[in-house]
């Protein structure tokens, strides 16, 4: 067992991910005893094969999209949040999308998002209400205009890098999230408002779920980064825990590294 917690430790160090130690099951377990696997955070925008292409027609409300792209700036989120995005926005019908960027909210259409974007891929609440998807809707256009969180991500930023110690302990997903939450009070505080004036990309959606009354995790929305969103998913190890995981629906862009996989295959 401290050769498992020593290794994890090393792994997580290594790879900047949260990991899980979980029990794998046998088909006799009152005979057999479980052992235990080591889990480790799928950085994959589509993990173990599972990448899939769709259409806008495929879409619906409340989708969260996932995106990055080539600049400067993408890259260097990727590398504090150690994950395959940097952006994550939100589809709210017709052919529209709803985001926090740094010209402050905006409601753009999915062409527009596609060319600004190498890679773009949708995850999906599985139980979402029509009801809760006219709220999110209703969120969004309510907030047109809102200003750039900048001062939030800032505080993200460190956060990122020190919320990773919370990974070094495999065993129990509890005592991660109790570190995570005290560290996340100390840097980066809790909420004064419940309409805060600005909103950063991950924070908008998250906050856009609050307002339906369908919360993406019970944690602050201004400390939810698009890694932590995006680790959500099933099968995933999560570091924020999800009130319901989220669902891979498919990839309407592909990405470089992806597509660069496809052309090695064609070979």
């Amino acid at each position: 067992m401290k050769r498992i917690f020593m290794l994890s430790s090393v792994l997580s160090l290594l790879c900047g991910c949260t990991l899980d130690l979980a029990p794998t099951q046998t088909r006799a377990p009152s005979a057999i005893p479980q052992r235990n696997t080591v889990m480790l955070q799928r950085l994959s925008s589509a993990p173990n094969g599972s990448y899939k292409e769709i259409s806008e027609e495929q879409l619906k409300p409340g989708d969260l999209l996932f995106s990055s792209s080539i600049g400067v700036t993408s890259l260097g989120i990727r590398l504090f949040s150690t994950s395959a995005v940097s952006h994550v926005a939100l589809y709210i019908g017709e052919g529209y999308i709803s985001e926090a960027t740094g010209a402050g909210v905006q409601i753009v259409t999915l062409s527009e998002a596609l060319a600004h974007s190498d890679k773009l891929f949708v995850l999906r609440h599985p139980s979402l209400t029509l009801q809760q998807e006219k709220k999110i809707a209703e969120f969004s256009k309510s907030k047109q205009g809102i200003r750039y969180n900048y001062t939030g991500i800032v505080k993200m930023i460190p956060f990122m890098l020190t919320k990773q110690l919370c990974s070094l302990n495999p065993f129990s997903r509890d005592f991660r999230q109790q570190c995570i939450t005290g560290l996340a009070s100390s840097q980066l505080g809790a909420e004064t408002s419940t309409l805060p004036d600005s909103y950063f990309c991950s924070e908008f959606v998250a906050a856009a779920y609050q307002y339906a009354g369908q919360p993406l995790t019970s944690n602050e929305a201004a400390w939810v980064s698009p890694s932590d969103l995006l680790h959500m998913r099933e099968g995933d190890v999560p570091t924020l825990t999800p009130v319901n995981p989220l669902r891979y629906v498919g990839h309407l862009s592909p990405g470089i590294y992806i597509k660069a996989g496809k052309w090695a295959q064609l070979r």
